[in-house]
């Protein structure tokens, strides 16, 4: 069990724990949870040891080994099934050593790394991380590709893909569904459901800590509060407890109210000044339950849309490539008046040049898109936080806008997605990924569109945003149009959905879970397929036919070395034998008349057993050479 004991831990002067608690037994399976800033990924690192604590300790199990995904990638030279297989440091050390030995054609080296490799089963992990592969949305062409030949967001998938191949007791993974499509979370699902060590994820999609996990621990006011359950279970509990809170709150309220009337009463009279003080007293010691405000700081609403021409676009024989690769092709679509779309589709199949195309950030090669007229955009995309003018503050980023809101209404408006009065004068250069993505969706709400298109909007979001966007989004009338990993947020507010496969666009004629099992099995198969290249041997293959053969030598010697053990077992019970008979020999009285007889059967006995003893010790030098001139073969082949 790893065990976090009355822990407090700052970052610079911040205090994020203080006196919290958690224990994580073997198997377990846990969602860490909190509002952003509240120091999940800083307890990260301070159970792998790289954050230093104030009070406290970390007890881990000697002989635990811990997994997680690495910050950055250091062997951008090595391809990517080699980067997947080398996360199992054992595997990973026994290949060290097959090629440190045939570097130095020490075969006796060289037996024993393969000899290694059988007992971790490692010739079974290439193809373990192939399926690891298939299942985070790469192909096959690109299992031989370099790291450095991948975007920023294939190597966050490597560097989970290597994290999963570890062999550890526990996994650490703080948002591991970011940069994945909906297809390889529903993937990795399945993939931690059968994980048999301990895991601790940090993650704001419910949908996904449902499946996953067992329990939560909650970060609230810088102490952990274990729930049982998956998030659903702690949403009831948490819900149970505030409600509880709230009815002790009011409670408290009354008995303090009725402890201030009696010392305003009665505090100036000298007979019951005693009483008065005594309640002063009591009013001071009572520990004050603080009432239960709204738990999401977070409400705002999109405008209901005031035209919405219908309808609101189409596209027509639009194709679309990037050089000589085919992104689209002959693809028609009409998109009318209060659709909502969920669009769908493995990461590179097309998702964000379609909506590019529909926004016009992108021009179709063959085709056209029509708009119609009156139609308003609201476009959220990760790349337009880039656009966001850090030196400028929220404040000023509202009365940049075309139709500006006075001072105090901008003020206001921010307030509803969490902008405090100081937050919305300040730059926002030093504002978190969260905060920047709330500031780019409170300039969409603002600008009420009629059409609303979002390009994984959660990503940088906890879930307080997430359930906040959820919930405007369910009421807006308008259309939309969305690309999300989050299977509840798109669930919630997706009707139907298009999916973008091979440069088509076809609806998906079924509900979100029907999808997703249909890409699962997809999957599946391809990773039941995963084999090794048929074309020639490789290098590994040759090596791994050389331990074949290494073993089917040793199985040869294997009778002689047998034979030499028998020998040498008689030998050795031969040479007690006759250093008994030598003691017998010793003996005065045993030369005297009377024992005439027991004397010849003595001597009898020693020529027996020295002639033995000769003919063994010829037998075990021929065995001896025998074996020698075998192992000189063996050699002699492998070299």
């Amino acid at each position: 069990m790893l065990s976090l004991q009355n822990l407090s831990i700052r970052a610079g002067t911040k205090l994020l724990f203080q006196g919290a608690s958690l224990n994580i037994h073997p198997g377990q399976k846990i969602g860490l949870i909190g509002q952003n800033g509240t120091g999940k990924t800083t307890l990260f690192k301070t159970i792998l040891g790289e954050h230093a604590i104030d009070e406290g300790q970390v007890a881990i199990p000697a002989n635990w080994l811990i997994g997680s995904v690495e910050q950055e990638v250091k062997q951008l030279d090595l391809n990517a099934l080699d980067y997947v297989c080398f996360g199992d440091t054992k595997y990973a050390e026994a290949q060290r050593q097959v090629i440190a030995s045939e570097a130095s054609q020490d075969h006796e080296s060289l037996v024993l790394a393969y000899d290694m490799l059988d007992k971790i089963d490692g010739f079974s992990v290439p193809n373990n991380a192939r399926q690891l592969l298939y299942g985070l949305g790469f192909n096959a062409p690109e299992f031989e590709k370099k790291i450095s030949e991948f975007s920023g967001g294939w190597q966050v998938r490597l560097k989970l893909a290597r994290a999963l191949m570890q062999r550890s007791d526990l996994l650490l993974l703080d948002e591991p569904t970011n940069h994945l499509d909906i297809e390889a979370v529903a993937w990795l699902i399945q993939w931690l459901k059968s994980y048999l060590g301990a895991i601790l994820i940090i993650s704001h999609d419910r949908d996904f800590l449902d499946q996953v996990v067992q329990g939560i621990a909650h970060i609230h006011q810088q102490k952990i509060t274990f729930y049982s359950g998956n998030f659903a279970s702690f949403e009831r509990q948490r819900s149970e407890q505030l409600m509880q809170q709230q009815a002790l709150h009011d409670k408290q309220k009354q008995q303090m109210q009725h402890l201030k009337s009696f010392i305003e009463r009665f505090k100036a009279k000298a007979s019951k000044a005693k009483q008065a003080q005594s309640r002063v007293k009591a009013l001071e010691r009572m520990e004050e339950v603080a009432a239960v405000q709204a738990s999401n700081p977070f409400t705002f609403k999109f405008s209901p849309p005031q035209h919405q021409p219908d309808p609101m676009l189409g596209l027509k024989q639009v194709g679309f490539s990037y050089g000589e690769q085919v992104i689209l092709k002959d693809v028609d679509l009409t998109l009318r008046a209060g659709d909502r779309i969920g669009l769908v589709g493995v990461n590179g199949s097309g998702k964000s040049t379609l909506i590019k195309l529909l926004v016009g950030d992108l021009a179709p090669e063959n085709g056209k898109v029509q708009i119609s007229r009156g139609v308003k955009f609201g476009y959220f995309a990760q790349h337009q936080l880039e656009s966001l003018i850090y030196e400028k503050s929220p404040l000023q980023h509202l009365l940049m806008l075309p139709e500006p809101p006075s001072d105090q209404e901008a003020r206001n408006f921010l307030g509803s997605f969490g902008f405090s009065n100081a937050q919305c004068l300040d730059s926002i250069e030093h504002f978190s990924g969260g905060e920047k993505a709330r500031l780019a969706l409170a300039i969409i709400v603002y600008q009420k569109p009629n059409l609303i298109i979002l390009d994984e909007p959660t990503n940088h979001l906890d879930m307080d945003t997430r359930d906040a966007l959820d919930m405007a989004l369910q009421d807006f009338d308008g259309a939309l149009i969305i690309v999300t990993h989050d299977k509840h947020l798109l669930a919630s507010i997706a009707d139907q959905y298009w999916w973008v496969h091979q440069g088509k666009v076809s609806h998906f004629m079924g509900d979100l879970d029907a999808y997703l099992q249909m890409r699962l099995k997809t999957l599946k198969e391809q990773a039941t397929a995963a084999k090794e290249p048929k074309e020639g041997h490789t290098k590994k293959q040759a090596r791994q036919a050389s331990a074949q053969q290494r073993k089917q030598f040793e199985a040869r010697l294997k009778p002689i070395k047998q034979a030499i053990k028998k020998v040498e077992r008689a030998l050795e019970g031969l040479q007690t034998e006759q250093a008994k008979l030598h003691l017998m020999m010793e003996d005065n009285t045993l030369y005297e008349s009377e024992n005439k007889e027991k004397l010849a059967k003595c001597l009898k006995a020693q020529a027996i057993c020295e002639q033995a003893i000769e003919a063994n010790e010829m037998e075990w030098l021929t065995l001896q050479e025998a074996l020698e001139v075998e192992q000189a073969l063996v050699e002699k082949s492998l070299v």
